[in-house]
């Protein structure tokens, strides 16, 4: 009997998520969060996925639609309250660190597949003229380095890392599909907003982090630390 070409393949790709972690049962206020974080950086949250962290029980059915009405695709949940729910939605439920999911038992060991490349890098793009209160630029797949200032509400945003040899006055995203070894350096810091794999903070957040002087930003244990850099 001859053998039929195989219906599935398993790849090695590891695929980069976002844990968003509810801190309130409130819809409303999710809501409101999410149309801030859609305004305030659309480009990393436009198809970004996640994996919900919750301690509060809530309608998940609800949660899921306005997450996807933003764009988000949301891949499963940690256990607690939104398990069962989630797996009633044909959803994952990963252990709280992320490690493997419950939900089915592994499958038997499959023939070695060559793992799929992440898509390659481009050459990092450079941008020598000011960035203008309106505009946004974006370096897909690479860093970007803008040579001039980028000015109150202008936009720049890498997958990368974003580098601002100006006045940052702005909004600054790196690692906008989920890198978290992204970061932003900025020789003079003054931003409206600066986000790293989707973690992110506004000026109100920012009054007694360096201003005015050289600075990077990175995630530290998964949280946004804003940092000076020697003149």
């Amino acid at each position: 009997m001859a053998r039929t070409a195989p219906a599935l393949e398993l790849k090695g790709r590891m695929l980069s998520t976002t844990r968003l972690r509810v801190l309130k049962a409130d819809l409303a206020a999710i809501e409101d969060h999410l149309a801030d974080l859609a305004r305030q950086m659309p480009q990393a949250i436009k198809g970004m996925a996640v994996v919900l962290e919750s301690e509060e029980a809530l309608d998940l059915d609800s949660l899921l639609r306005l997450l996807r009405g933003q764009g988000i695709q949301t891949l499963g949940v940690t256990e607690g309250p939104l398990a069962a729910a989630a797996t009633a939605a044909g959803l994952a439920v990963l252990p709280r660190d992320g490690r493997g999911s419950r939900a089915e038992p592994p499958p038997a060991p499959a023939a070695p597949a060559a793992a799929v490349a992440p898509p390659p890098r481009r050459d990092t793009r450079i941008v020598t003229e000011p960035v203008r209160s309106g505009q946004q630029i974006y370096a897909e797949n690479a860093d970007l380095v803008v040579l001039s200032a980028v000015s109150p509400g202008a936009e720049v945003i890498a997958d990368g890392c974003v580098h601002v040899y100006g006045l940052l006055r702005g909004r600054a995203i790196a690692g906008a599909r989920g890198d978290t070894a992204a970061r932003i350096f900025v020789r003079r810091f003054e931003a409206e907003l600066v986000a790293v794999a989707g973690v992110y903070a506004v000026a109100e957040q920012m009054k007694d982090r360096p201003r005015g002087e050289p600075a990077q930003v990175l995630l530290r244990d998964g949280k946004l630390a804003i940092e000076s850099l020697g003149s």
